[in-house]
């Protein structure tokens, strides 16, 4: 049934594309259909608009529309049971993944600080091409300057990039794993691999690998798929956040790289997670 996998996931970005790109010639008049350099140029507000309207598109394409389809093609009749999302996280839950998200930060800065001295073999240098180009569309996209565009970038990024990926990558993958290995750990180690290789951004490949695992467990520990979405909400929505502030000098600047030189920040969000973690506040809410 693997196969089944890529296949679906193939499908559902090929038309998810379609579909946004004629959108965005029709709003933008922007083409996504074509290979000129028009399309790379991060300097066009139009275009960079427009590739947040594909983004979104190709989330739901490439990992909400798969899952579902993957687990209707498996014949799984009640998607929610399988995934162990039927039950509401308490407020208690909903709080603890929020202190998780907030001390994933600093560790998060900390594994990119050593992410730079992974040294890089040259068959992939390809990737610096694509990284380069990628982190010079991100820092665009993470303009914000009302507080509709943060609010836009917390739908985006926030909730439909939290949604997909924890229903693809915990939802379907590591459920997947865990039937064939029996092991929870093996599951959730491979999971967190191809979370963190599919993004194509080696500059934090260690910092997705070590979270994405963490997410993991927590979805293991909680037994509940709401634990690891809202989890990843958190973390991604206080980074926007963040961004925001130091955009319009309500924070200074440095808090960017909280972490990156603060061990005992690093050692305390560590020992603040790992008791988190075999703490997890589970099921009905309050």
């Amino acid at each position: 049934m693997l196969y089944y996998f890529p296949i679906v996931i193939v499908m559902g970005l090929m038309s998810s594309h379609i579909v946004g790109a004629f959108i965005c010639q029709w709003v933008f008049d922007i083409s996504f259909f074509s290979s000129t350099k028009e399309v790379f140029d991060p300097e066009n507000k139009d275009l960079i608009d427009a590739m947040k309207v594909m983004q979104f598109f190709n989330a739901v394409g490439t990992f909400i529309i798969p899952a579902f389809a993957f687990l209707h093609l498996r014949g799984v009749e009640k998607p929610a049971q399988y995934l162990k999302w039927q039950n509401p996280l308490s407020v208690v839950a909903m709080l603890s993944m929020l202190i998780m998200a907030f001390a994933m930060i600093p560790v998060a800065n900390f594994l990119g600080f050593l992410n730079e001295g992974l040294y890089l073999p040259e068959f992939l240098d390809f990737l610096r091409v694509i990284e380069e180009q990628t982190l010079r569309v991100t820092e665009q996209f993470l303009i914000m300057d009302t507080y509709l565009d943060l609010v836009l970038m917390i739908l985006l990024i926030g909730v439909v990039a939290a949604l997909g990926e924890e229903l693809l990558f915990r939802g379907v993958l590591q459920n997947l794993f865990l039937e064939w290995w029996g092991s929870k750990h093996l599951a959730v180690w491979i999971t967190a691999l191809l979370f963190s290789v599919i993004h194509l951004q080696y500059h934090a490949i260690l910092p997705r690998f070590i979270l994405g695992a963490l997410i993991g467990y927590v979805y293991v520990q909680s037994g509940n798929l709401r634990s690891s979405i809202y989890l990843h909400f958190f973390y991604n929505t206080t980074l926007l956040i963040i961004t925001f502030l130091i955009q319009h000098s309500g924070i200074h600047s440095s808090w960017e790289f909280i972490g990156t030189e603060q061990f005992l920040i690093v050692l305390f969000s560590m020992i603040v997670l790992g008791l988190f973690l075999f703490k997890v506040p589970l099921s009905k809410r309050d």
